[in-house]
């Protein structure tokens, strides 16, 4: 029972918990494109997520030379997933490079001081805005070249060729995400409520507990709300699925103050995705 516990607090704190959710959330959003992904992209998105993560969390306590468990494991295996993400940007395209480079000087400013003394994380509420820019330049943008070659938009198991009207369809799509996103992360900043510094100015800080709760509610009901206005009741896995999860985020970060456990946000919730496509798949 101590091993499973270890086993599963390694793959939490080295942050192949949250790259799977990620790679799974990434296969929501083009859940009609499953047969243009390219496995490749996949593992690198996968990589990049573990560099990014372990970067934010452990580079600071690195720098002063703290310790921290699973040190030695989590530095070998950020080391692997870097030369494996190395050799596929290498091996992909301009607009890769671009992309994956945009993303990543998200986690760098927000890790590293951009000047003396400070940065990005003293800027109120940053931690939410380049977390989910973070996403949206790797989920929406970063498969452009690849997935949507000529942009042909699908849905429903529809092909669309671009025009004006699709692009504004994938528009709302990234503008939904990102308010998903920000959903999504709320649990997380009431957890992180009791290690974080008052000077991150991080949402609960400034508005408090319940109304972070409130706003994190608003959100899934905007989401739910864009969704109904694009497509309405139809009987589509997609919107079954949107209709199920969404609402289960809502009840998620309502409780997100009571549940005291690490594993109820570092798991449960970072999970949601997984269960999400999970859902897709058994409908489809």
């Amino acid at each position: 029972m101590r091993l499973l516990k270890s086993i599963l607090e390694f793959y939490i704190r080295s942050s192949f918990h949250v790259a799977f959710c990620f790679v799974a959330l990434f296969l929501v959003f083009h859940f009609w494109n499953f047969s243009k992904l390219d496995g490749a992209m996949l593992l690198l998105i996968f990589c990049g997520v573990v560099i990014g993560y372990n970067i934010i969390k452990y580079a600071a306590l690195l720098l002063e030379r703290k310790d921290f468990r699973f040190k030695t494991t989590i530095i070998t295996s950020t080391a692997i997933a870097s030369g494996i993400a190395a050799y596929l940007i290498i091996k992909d395209s301009l607009w890769t490079v671009v992309m994956v480079s945009l993303a990543s000087a998200f986690s760098v400013f927000y890790a590293f001081p951009l000047i003396r003394h400070h940065n990005l994380r003293q800027i109120p509420i940053i931690k939410l805005v380049l977390v989910a820019l973070s996403w949206i330049i790797i989920i929406c943008f970063l498969p452009l070249k690849s997935v949507y070659v000529n942009f042909e938009y699908s849905y429903d198991s529809l092909a669309f060729p671009i025009t004006d009207s699709v692009k504004w369809l994938y528009a709302i799509d990234i503008i939904q995400l990102f308010v998903l996103i920000i959903a999504l992360c709320i649990p997380f900043e009431i957890r992180d409520l009791q290690y974080d510094s008052p000077q991150l100015k991080t949402l609960p800080q400034m508005i408090g507990i319940h109304r972070t709760k409130l706003l994190g509610v608003v959100l899934c009901v905007i989401y739910l709300v864009i969704e109904i206005i694009q497509f309405g009741f139809t009987t589509n896995i997609i919107a079954i699925s949107t209709y199920l999860l969404v609402p289960l985020i809502a009840v998620f970060i309502w409780f997100s103050d009571v549940f005291k456990s690490d594993y109820y946000t570092s798991f449960f919730v970072e999970a949601i995705p997984v269960f999400w496509l999970g859902m897709l798949l058994v409908l489809n």
